[in-house]
């Protein structure tokens, strides 16, 4: 098939991985990809760019797709694109952000022969009734791929759509990466950690939203159940000092929380299979909580809030525990989880399980050719007819 994938924003925002691992997937299964995505403003890390390039996709900067509605380049990127389509005969255009599905939809209206539109909602949970969508769906989108349950049919009941368009197709990490059995250096010697510690880990970037007051009042309530509890936070943020090392040491917390910052690469894998258990609150820009995700495919059980996808993610005493999120709740979780340790070796393995089974870029690839391959055929019925 020939694929032209687009999306909006040159920043490896959260959609942004997850776009590129899919159109590379399906790249390396024989299919004709081309990414398009905005001129970065510099070279380097942190750019569509250099992560599609990385991944030997095609791509192409001749559009220029801002990430907010803009109505002039909007029209001039629909006549392009829909040359584009002419010329290089593409037959589908997955779309993954709501500006390059507007685009799309506009020139798919000038080509000679009309493109399939396939669009992706990353966020997983029902999109905005919105003006931009109200004139996306259901006319101008030939499948709509949901990450969640909850956001498939929040969406057919919100915007009418036929049952048989929409597809829930599970995120995918790179499950090799997230191997357990990996050669790794010692994630806990790197980051100081005795043995005997219970490390409760978090990776996400420090922001307010992400309730790391909520995380830091459950560490002060456990502390006083276990003497040899760590909580180490992963990342960063222009507030981190307000959000989170300022309240910790409030709390009398300076020596239970660690912040080795911004991990990348095999650091960052090194750091995560350090954890005992990963916490994760609220779902970030990326909405199939691709940390939560990494965490199930070293084996580690996973707390997770009653928020967003994550209920559907993690199996509530099987794969984690799925709290309501409140200090004493999230401190009862973590206190049970550290003193049962079958427990946890238990729900390690099934989590690992589960990430095999659904998290598979090959898997995920698989199902999207199957939809492509659905889109395609009623689309040349209806050419018929």
């Amino acid at each position: 098939m020939k694929l032209r994938h687009l999306f909006s924003n040159y920043k490896v925002t959260g959609p942004a991985e997850p776009a590129v691992r899919l159109a590379a997937e399906l790249m390396r299964r024989g299919h004709e990809v081309t990414l398009a995505h905005p001129h970065p403003r510099r070279e380097g890390q942190g750019y569509v760019d250099s992560l599609a390039t990385g991944q030997g996709l095609d791509t192409t900067t001749s559009l220029a797709l801002p990430k907010h509605f803009s109505p002039f380049p909007l029209l001039r990127d629909a006549l392009r694109l829909a040359d584009f389509i002419d010329r290089r005969g593409f037959e589908i255009v997955h779309c993954n952000l709501v500006n390059d599905h507007l685009t799309a939809a506009l020139a798919a209206r000038r080509c000679n022969r009309r493109p399939a539109i396939v669009r992706t909602n990353h966020d997983a949970v029902p999109m905005h009734l919105n003006l931009r969508n109200r004139f996306l769906f259901p006319k101008r989108a030939d499948a709509l791929i949901e990450l969640s349950q909850a956001a498939l049919e929040g969406d057919v009941r919100r915007f009418d759509l036929d049952a048989g368009t929409t597809h829930l197709v599970h995120g995918a990490i790179d499950v090799a990466r997230f191997d357990p059995a990996r050669d790794l250096a010692d994630g806990r010697a790197k980051l100081g950690l005795a043995a005997a510690d219970f490390v409760v880990g978090v990776a996400a970037r420090i922001q307010k939203r992400r309730r790391f007051d909520v995380l830091l009042d459950a560490a002060a309530i456990a502390r006083e159940q276990l003497p040899r509890l760590k909580l180490v936070i992963v990342g960063r943020g222009t507030h981190k000092q307000a959000v989170a090392v300022k309240p910790a040491h409030r709390l009398g917390l300076d020596d239970v929380v660690l912040f080795p910052g911004y991990l990348s690469g095999d650091e960052y894998g090194a750091a995560l299979r350090a954890f005992d258990v990963k916490v994760f609150l609220v779902p970030g820009t990326d909405g199939s909580c691709r940390a939560a995700r990494e965490a199930m495919a070293l084996g580690t059980p996973v707390i997770a809030a009653r928020r967003g996808m994550l209920p559907e993610l993690v199996s509530d005493g099987e794969t984690g525990l799925v709290v309501e999120d409140s200090p004493a709740n999230l401190a009862g979780a973590v206190v049970r989880l550290a003193r049962d340790e079958e427990l946890r070796r238990r729900m390690g393995a099934a989590a690992r399980r589960t990430a095999l089974e659904r998290f598979d870029p090959a898997t995920q690839a698989e199902q999207v050719e199957r939809i492509y391959s659905t889109v395609l055929r009623a689309s040349r019925s209806a050419a018929r007819r």
